[in-house]
């Protein structure tokens, strides 16, 4: 086969490739928390309670923690990654979204203020260049707002939502009941 012939068959696979990705980007989306979920750290949520008390806890434990009326939260560990470990087989389930969907109806939903530190992560990983959502607040509704955005904007039909938060998973179920995401398919997956 000459040169000629080849570059044929490259760009013909690279034009499959961007038609096939457009036809999904209009379908569906998949959808990745970071802690807990994507990668194990050594970031710790720190508490001062009313009495002075103070005490230390993991991002999974704070999804379950039901706060004090005047505790104190300090979040400063999630400026940066501390330990980061890949949690394998989810980080797995990433990248195999990123090959089936691309690159464009892939992203991350993090908690967290700073995306760098995330992206610069996934980059370790072997993970492309996805979008990463920073919400800067561990409120669920902030989660699910992204997604309803990003469903109404892009006219999705189709969710996969990956986290390890019950408090996420449900504000993303409740979607369901949103009228104007009548007839998107919503699915929710605990890791």
């Amino acid at each position: 086969m000459n040169i000629e012939s080849q570059k044929k068959i490259i760009t013909l696979r690279l034009i499959n490739r961007i038609l096939n990705e457009s036809v999904v980007l209009a379908e569906e989306i998949r959808v990745f928390d970071f802690d807990d979920t994507l990668v194990k750290t050594g970031s710790m949520i720190h508490v001062t309670g009313p009495d002075g008390e103070k005490f230390s806890m993991t991002p999974r434990d704070y999804a379950m923690y039901i706060p004090g009326k005047n505790d104190k939260f300090d979040f400063s560990d999630f400026e940066e990654l501390i330990d980061p470990r890949p949690v394998n087989n989810t980080m797995l389930k990433l990248k195999m979204a990123v090959r089936d969907v691309g690159v464009t109806n892939v992203f991350i939903l993090t908690a967290r203020r700073n995306p760098v530190p995330v992206r610069e992560f996934l980059r370790s990983q072997g993970v492309p260049d996805i979008r990463v959502f920073a919400v800067g607040t561990s409120d669920p509704q902030a989660k699910a707002n992204v997604i309803k955005n990003e469903v109404t904007s892009r006219g999705i039909k189709r969710v996969f939502f990956y986290d390890d938060s019950p408090k996420n998973i449900r504000a993303v179920r409740e979607l369901k009941r949103d009228k104007e995401l009548l007839g998107v398919d919503i699915v929710t997956i605990k890791v």
